[in-house]
């Protein structure tokens, strides 16, 4: 006969388990064969036996199979014998109840089966016949029986008063088991813990509601930063799920499909459960969103943008270049559901760029100077102009003219004007000596003509030759300056552009020169505070050798 090979897992579930793994191959199964397949198991007969009755009890095994108890008996003990396990059944039957096995003896009997022809039958038989006595037994027996006929009436009465007892219990009994299964058909069933907090009692749409909140993370916000920008992403975007619809099975679905007898057992018997809301991530959702993630984080270095132009200031930000780190970004996310945080600052490898010039935002100083558009000197004036403008000096920075628009040679766009090439350039330097004169920056060189010039007044020139000459000065502010410079139709002009703060409210710097006499010359700056004189500072001498 087929015998079915239970796995190990199987001997370690309890009586009901088992009972249930029996009712799901039922069907693919006739009961012969589960018989025969426990019975060669490891089970013991004691166990067999239960197990068998637990399933003869079921609705699906009535359905099945038509047969009374003492017929489902014989099946299990001719299985035993056609496995040579009689002494096991010897010693599960000696140990039965009398009358119980003689009820079971005289069915063997009547139906002539293999176990009525073993000696153990007859064996059996003997033992719990009542006609082979003693003779002492007969009269113990005889002793019973008068003073049973002279209790009876006592017995009925007792016996009857107890009946009503015990139906008046049962009543009750049944009573209050209908309105156990009937109050656990809309709450949770007892001992049930989820996340180890008791919710047993709650209705299903209470429990439903606790656990729709905790999914609802889900579809919560996220913000990922760095020092360029944020990203906000939903947790589901991420590729993050819930077991939510498992729980809901587990406590409400798989209750409600058990029957009668067994939500009873549910109710009054049930081990502790424990279940735990998780929060679960796709891996193949998860590597997406990162991808995308990178596709905007991931950026390279780009420097800020500053320029003036019809006198209105066009900036733009520099990005810092930044290369994702995501080799924690997994476990980060996932703390944030628990913590309730719901930002994270990404990592990463990053490349800062300085974005200083986002403080300019005023002309601090202007200085205009005039020259003949018709002469040679002019293109020369315009060449360094072109070189000038634009240039940006930060905190700490010396400017040095023949840095910023130098050599003074034909290679870098300079001609012949007189007997110099590059002649013209001198009055582009002079303008901004005076632009910075009227921010009060530190002059670092500068001298003065040997033939005074026609654009500006004795002692305010400043010219370069080479680089032996130069005019240099020092941003000495905490702000960067941003040098503005044109030269159209006869107007030269330097602008400085920086932060409004960079002259403290209210004062300006006025310079000023005093003849000593022939072409000698001291210039002198000037601090006024709201209009008023407040102090002066000397700059330097100058000495000309012809005059305008």
């Amino acid at each position: 006969m087929k015998v079915i090979k239970f796995e190990e897992d199987f001997f370690k579930l309890s009586l009901l388990e088992k009972r249930d793994y029996l009712k799901k191959i039922l069907d693919k199964n006739n009961l012969k064969v589960i018989i025969n397949s426990l019975v060669n198991s490891d089970i013991d007969i004691e166990e067999c036996f239960e197990i068998i009755n637990s399933l003869s009890k079921t609705k699906i095994f009535k359905q099945q199979n038509n047969i009374a108890n003492l017929e489902l008996t014989s099946l299990i003990i001719s299985s035993y014998i056609k496995n040579n396990k009689t002494k096991e059944l010897e010693n599960y039957l000696v140990n039965l109840d009398s009358n119980k096995l003689k009820k079971i003896i005289n069915y063997e009997i009547d139906n002539k089966t293999e176990f009525s022809k073993l000696k153990l039958c007859n064996k059996l038989l003997n033992e719990n016949n009542p006609k082979i006595e003693d003779n002492k037994t007969k009269k113990v027996l005889d002793d019973k029986k008068i003073n049973n006929k002279k209790n009876k009436k006592i017995k009925v009465s007792i016996i009857f008063i107890l009946f009503l007892i015990v139906l008046i219990l049962l009543y009750g009994l049944v009573g209050y088991s209908y309105k156990k299964i009937k109050y656990y058909n809309t709450h949770v069933y007892p001992n049930i813990y989820l996340d180890n907090k008791l919710i047993s009692d709650l209705s299903h749409d209470e429990i439903k509601k606790i656990l729709n909140d905790k999914e609802l993370v889900i579809n919560a916000n996220i913000i990922l930063k760095n020092d360029n920008n944020e990203y906000t992403y939903l947790y589901k975007d991420i590729g993050y799920t819930t077991n939510k619809d498992q729980l809901l099975d587990k406590i409400i679905n798989n209750y409600n499909k058990l029957n009668g007898y067994e939500k009873l057992y549910q109710i009054f018997f049930n081990n502790r459960l424990d279940y735990k809301f998780e929060y679960l991530l796709s891996d193949e959702i998860y590597n997406n969103f990162i991808n995308d993630l990178k596709s905007k984080v991931n950026v390279l270095k780009t420097n800020e943008y500053f320029s003036i132009k019809n006198g209105n200031i066009n900036y733009q930000k520099g990005l810092n270049g930044f290369t994702l780190d995501d080799s924690t970004l997994k476990d980060e996310i996932s703390n944030t559901i628990i913590s309730g945080n719901r930002e994270i600052i990404l990592k990463g490898n990053i490349e800062t760029t300085n974005n200083s010039l986002g403080l300019i935002n005023k002309k601090v100083s202007t200085f205009t100077t005039y020259y003949n558009e018709s002469q040679g000197r002019a293109r020369n004036i315009r060449n360094a102009v072109s070189k000038l403008n634009g240039r940006i000096l930060y905190p700490n920075d010396t400017f040095s003219f023949y840095r910023a628009v130098g050599p003074y040679n034909g290679a870098h766009g300079y001609i012949f004007y007189g007997k110099d090439v590059g002649s013209g350039v001198c009055q582009v330097s002079t303008t901004i000596y005076n632009a910075a004169l009227r921010l009060n920056l530190p002059i670092i060189s500068r001298e003065n003509h040997g033939d005074m010039v026609y654009y500006v007044d004795y002692g305010m020139d400043a010219t370069v030759y080479g680089s032996s000459v130069d005019m240099k000065f020092k941003n000495n502010s905490k702000y960067p300056i941003y040098i503005e410079a044109s030269a159209y139709n006869g107007n030269l002009t330097v602008s400085l552009w920086s932060n409004e703060n960079i002259i403290p409210n209210g004062y300006s710097y006025s310079p000023r020169v005093e003849r000593l006499g022939g072409l000698s010359f001291k210039t002198y700056l000037d601090t006024y505070r709201n209009g008023e004189f407040i102090s002066t500072k000397y700059l330097n001498s100058s000495y000309y050798v012809k005059g305008k």
